[in-house]
């Protein structure tokens, strides 16, 4: 019995594998009405949704709140989940597309009502003991380039399927990684002030 595998990160740090085909009979039991399957799916990959979540919205609540909508989207599409074919792949395509969605709609109301937008919450979303420095320079990334870092480094995802669950190409995707990793490891590197 072979099972269709990728690369992936548990909540942990460690990589493992994804294992489509479980994820795959979690979508039809979901499908036939289990609920049960709905609380599986979210054990197995809600930390990974989460860590995408808070590339996109960098506060830890706005990222619950999108892992959450897109569980309840999720829910609600009985047979459509059962042609799905890599459904680590699918549930990041509907949490992007839940984000995009609702990120519209605040930029549309925004404009309607003639706001400035909101300042980013100025907690920060990285957890005691991780590296402030990398933290604080992923957050100067724009969302495009912050998103394709997390998902690349931290979940394993290729770029072909982070041009697939963003809505861009393969080469558009590794063209964000690329400008992201350059401005990294610019504002990572040691100034050279203060040195003689």
């Amino acid at each position: 019995m072979t099972k269709s595998v990728g690369s992936s990160v548990s909540a942990s740090g460690v990589p493992h594998e994804r294992d489509d085909r479980r994820d795959r009979q979690l979508f039809g039991d979901l499908a036939a009405g289990r609920p049960s399957a709905l609380g599986a799916l979210y054990d197995r990959h809600a930390a990974s949704l989460f860590r995408h979540a808070v590339a996109l919205t960098r506060r830890r609540a706005d990222a619950e709140d999108l892992v959450h909508a897109a569980f309840v989207k999720l829910a609600s599409l009985g047979s459509d989940l059962l042609g799905v074919r890599h459904p680590a792949s699918y549930l990041h395509r509907m949490l992007h597309t839940t984000w995009l969605d609702g990120y519209r709609r605040h930029a549309v109301g925004e404009r309607v009502i003639g706001q400035t937008a909101p300042t980013i919450d100025q907690t920060p979303w990285y957890a005691a003991g991780e590296s402030i420095d990398l933290a604080r320079a992923l957050d100067t990334l724009p969302i495009e380039q912050r998103e394709v870092v997390v998902l690349h480094v931290v979940e394993g995802f290729s770029f072909r399927e982070i041009g697939g669950l963003s809505g861009v190409s393969m080469f558009t995707a590794a063209a964000r990684y690329r400008l992201a990793i350059g401005k990294l490891k610019r504002a990572l590197e040691p100034t050279e002030k203060g040195k003689t």
